[in-house]
């Protein structure tokens, strides 16, 4: 009986991670990396690959294709970052505690309401 009661009380803890945003680093790195870096990536591309006669099709699809693909990358991370301040929030991607209380407290009820007989075995 005591077990289930810490157990119980142990998730309450969860409700602890709710005020505990990402680093202040990661974000603004992101932050960084997706106003400085990519502009210049791109352009930095742009310029390799050469205009006029230098210039070759596929090197442009190629060189466009990883561009695009360091741009999702980036701009990715940064909404995990912005998803990550409130995990258990209301989005579709967020951790639904009550779920995980209901259940729990489904459980543990189930426990408490079986007897045990005078052979060992358990009945309902």
């Amino acid at each position: 009986h005591n077990t289930i009661l810490e157990f119980r009380a142990s998730m309450d803890g969860m409700y602890d991670y709710i005020d505990q945003p990402p680093h202040f680093f990661y974000v603004h790195f992101l932050v960084l990396l997706s106003a400085l870096y990519l502009p210049l990536f791109a352009i930095d591309t742009a310029f390799s690959t050469g205009w006029g006669d230098e210039c070759i099709l596929w090197l442009d699809i190629l060189n466009g294709i990883i561009v695009l693909l360091q741009c999702i990358f980036v701009v990715g991370l940064r909404s995990l970052g912005t998803h990550m301040i409130d995990p258990y929030g209301d989005d579709y991607e967020d951790l639904c505690v009550v779920t995980y209380v209901e259940s729990t407290l489904d459980t543990c009820n189930t426990i408490m309401n079986i007897k045990r007989s005078h052979r060992g075995l358990f009945q309902p």
